[in-house]
């Protein structure tokens, strides 16, 4: 029986060594380790990962926040986010920690940066009010994430090379199960919505089996640019969706989706308190190697 193939839809911070070999290859020695400690590794066989780098169609935006691409270096890193992005930015954040809003300071803290970069007033006043409902650093870390959402979001261009990519992929391996993390995981749900995952060659779904690991769409207020407001966040018919999170990841909060989303089966991992929201702690999983296992079968 040959390999079951899958592709990898992958999330922020891929920098310019991340090619589709590298990334492909590092996800895949993960699930191998994971399936080698697992019960359902003589049912699920060999399986063989691809996962399409877009690093090379994302904007080389002026900042460290997007060190994508060869030319990053050499940016301008103190070109602050126009307003448009800042926009987005604190629409973000406040859906992140609704909380936080209220507690936001009246007078901005002058010369304090998160990362490189110099980002407006309203932004650093935001991002330290989640600091102080969600933790400390707590958006250093969740701003790399919020401005490649905007990159992918609100520039069409690029969001639909992203997902000519990832649809590529699946065409060339014929594929029918995917693994997305992160940002990916927003990618790939928007591929879904618009009906860009080619079909099957019997006419139904042409990805049956979706794992997402540590998603944002919970939360992240761009969620809309790729879902009706006010309804549930579902899948097509016939793609059964599976849905890893972390206690201490914080993209995902700790929490799941099940609250948000039809037909979703959320499964909680311990990652660590440390890095929990690395692709390579949620790749290992039992919950991987089960899906793999389900997938063969069917």
């Amino acid at each position: 029986m040959g390999a079951l193939q899958i592709v990898g839809v992958h999330g922020i911070r891929q920098g310019a060594s991340a090619t589709t070999e590298a990334l492909s290859r590092s996800w895949q020695e993960s699930v191998d380790d994971g399936l080698a400690c697992s019960g359902p590794a003589e049912v699920a066989g060999p399986v063989g990962l691809t996962v399409p780098s877009y690093r090379g169609v994302y904007p080389k935006t002026a900042t460290r926040y997007m060190r994508l691409g060869p030319d990053a270096a050499r940016a301008a890193d103190d070109v602050p986010v126009d307003a448009a992005e800042e926009a987005f930015i604190l629409e973000a954040l406040a859906a992140y920690a609704p909380s936080a809003v209220a507690k936001e300071q009246d007078s901005p803290t002058a010369g304090r940066t998160l990362g490189a970069g110099r980002l407006t007033p309203r932004i650093l006043r935001r991002a330290q009010a989640v600091d102080r409902v969600a933790g400390k650093g707590v958006t250093d870390r969740l701003l790399w994430l919020v401005r490649e959402a905007h990159g992918y979001l609100r520039h069409e261009e690029t969001a639909a090379a992203v997902r000519a990519l990832i649809r590529e992929a699946l065409v060339t391996t014929g594929a029918r199960m995917v693994i997305a993390h992160s940002l990916g995981t927003v990618v790939f749900y928007d591929m879904l919505t618009r009906g860009e995952v080619p079909p099957a060659a019997d006419g139904g779904p042409g990805v049956a089996s979706l794992i997402t690991c540590g998603s944002p769409l919970g939360w992240l207020a761009v969620r809309k640019g790729v879902h009706t407001a006010g309804s549930p966040l579902s899948v097509p018919a016939g793609v059964e969706w599976t849905n890893l999170y972390a206690a201490n990841d914080p993209v995902n909060k700790g929490r799941g989706l099940s609250h948000l989303a039809v037909g979703v089966t959320d499964v909680r991992v311990d990652n660590g308190k440390l890095n929990a929201h690395d692709v390579h702690r949620y790749l290992d999983k039992p919950a991987i190697a089960e899906g793999i296992g389900k997938a063969r079968r069917h």
